[in-house]
């Protein structure tokens, strides 16, 4: 286990038990300074380093603020306006622009996808004929979130459609829920070529961003890089939070890639609360809108308590009940930062939390405060139990990495000698193997990852930037000499071997 996979394992033991806190109205001064100091306070104990908050009832914006720090460095404040990635977040977005697209009858959510892209191919051909819009927005396509091959992507995004027949699934089709990026990357290409747009970017500015007035929100890293008002990224490894990179989410795209900030994603829950209408004109139908918030396919895994109810997904959001109470929702996780949107649409309320930090388990726990401080319900205490089991689980990861350390032993020389060179995969990309000082190094994408030695001709390639590693064997020829490699890219399907270019 490394810490990557941490963001997941917190949320499914968030469900402990809330802050003692009266129960006076949202609008009192009383109860937003309780708010104000309850931040405040726990944002010390979670190491977070900044956060932007906002609530919205009733169609009226009743709180919108900044807390900490946008850089740690620079001691720069946290406003509303400060930009953030969102993440999977933008996956509403996207599942937005489907539903007009279907409403147009540009596509349909149930035609299988080959009917309008004869190139789109599934990994098992007999699968290709029958996967749908619905199936990608819906996470049941039986494909892995594809980690591997993200971080060493094509250059143009238009080719993961391309690469996806090579994604070999770990379930069976329509059996389960699981997560894939790369099916909304997909989806959100294919409704931009549908709808006539050269983009998905442009088609989403076009059809919501601009509509909404979301005029502070950016679709791309290079649009942000002059911008002043951005939040700097963080992730903890050990103790304290450490700066990341900017992550360039391009190919993610429809998957992964809006970054704004509160006051604009206020626009975008309201948008969502009235039905789809932004002042006195409507941009998608209210019984289109709902299918999107409709249940499609349980979500796996989760241990309910009696306050929260079995997740559902819709397409784009995750549906549950929140002590009795409609809960329509989604996060993001993406290189520094962590998003929460969430809305109760019976109650006309709507919440936006940004955080500065990697997959902090803060925003849920903030979330769900702030719903019983609203809702005016008996306080739980949400934050004791899940600061004790997030503050075991990262000791415990790090008690295991310790121990699973792969110690990088001494590369034999005919093995150095013959592993240098390209290597290449139809789905996967190049790999380019080099030799320094002894030992191996691989390059992902932008970033020189080391090959530690494991014995025979196996390796673990290290991703830095992921504090995780996947195994890699050479493989050689009848000769006993190095022609391909293989690298374990997902859990459960068969190595991917990339063939050394002679």
């Amino acid at each position: 286990m490394n810490r990557i996979k941490l963001f997941s394992i917190i949320i499914a033991l968030l469900f402990a038990t809330g802050i003692t806190a009266p129960q006076e109205s949202i609008s009192d001064i009383r109860a937003i300074k309780e708010i104000d100091s309850f931040i405040d306070t726990a944002m010390q104990k979670w190491d977070i380093p900044g956060l932007a908050v906002g609530i919205i009832k009733d169609g009226n914006v009743i709180y919108s603020k900044g807390f900490g720090y946008k850089d740690l460095k620079t001691k720069e404040k946290v406003t509303p306006k400060t930009l953030f990635s969102i993440g999977s977040s933008s996956k509403a977005f996207t599942a937005t622009l489907a539903a007009m697209a279907v409403e147009e009858k540009k596509m349909s959510f149930d035609v299988p996808l080959e009917n309008y892209f004869p190139d789109f191919k599934m990994y098992d051909s007999l699968i290709s004929g029958k996967v749908t819009l619905r199936d990608l927005l819906t996470h049941r396509t039986g494909i892995p979130r594809q980690k591997f091959f993200s971080l060493n992507p094509p250059a143009d995004r238009r080719d993961v459609r391309r690469c996806f027949r090579y994604f070999e699934p770990n379930l069976d089709f329509r059996t389960l829920w699981q997560y894939c990026n790369e099916a909304y990357t997909v989806a959100g290409d294919m409704i931009a070529e549908r709808e006539g747009t050269t983009s998905w970017e442009d088609l989403i500015r076009k059809r919501i961003l601009d509509p909404l007035e979301m005029k502070s929100t950016q679709l791309s890293f290079n649009d942000i890089i002059d911008k002043t008002d951005c939040a700097t990224p963080y992730i903890i490894w050990d103790k304290d939070p450490e700066k990341m990179e900017f992550h360039n989410a391009y190919i993610l795209g429809a998957a992964g890639c809006i970054i704004s900030n509160v006051d604009d994603m206020l626009k975008w829950v309201e948008f969502n609360l009235n039905s789809g209408k932004v002042h006195d004109s409507s941009l998608i139908s209210p019984r289109s809108l709902q299918q999107l918030q409709s249940p499609q396919v349980v979500i796996p895994g989760q241990t309910p308590r009696s306050e929260i109810s079995y997740a559902n997904y819709g397409m784009g959001w995750m549906i549950d009940y929140y002590r009795g109470y409609l809960h329509i929702y989604h996060g993001g996780v993406l290189y520094g930062f962590t998003s929460k949107v969430t809305f109760m649409p019976k109650e006309k309320i709507g919440i936006v939390i940004l955080a500065n930090l990697n997959g902090t388990p803060f925003v849920d726990v903030l979330e769900r405060y702030m719903m019983d401080k609203i809702l005016k319900l008996d306080p739980i205490d949400w934050q004791q139990k899940a600061l004790a089991l997030y503050e075991a689980q990262m000791k415990q990861i790090l008690e295991e990495e310790k121990n699973n350390k792969v110690e990088n032993a001494k590369v034999p020389s005919l093995l150095l000698e013959q592993s240098a060179g390209t290597y290449v995969s139809q789905g996967y990309g190049s790999l380019c193997v080099k030799v320094e000082n002894d030992s191996l190094k691989v390059k992902v994408d932008n970033y020189d990852c080391p090959l530690n030695y494991m014995g025979e001709d196996a390796f673990e390639l290290y991703h830095p930037a992921e504090h995780a590693g996947w195994k890699t064997v050479f493989i050689k020829d009848m000769n006993n000499r190095v022609n391909a490699l293989s690298v374990e890219v997902s859990p459960n399907t068969k190595p991917v071997v990339f063939q050394k270019q002679m």
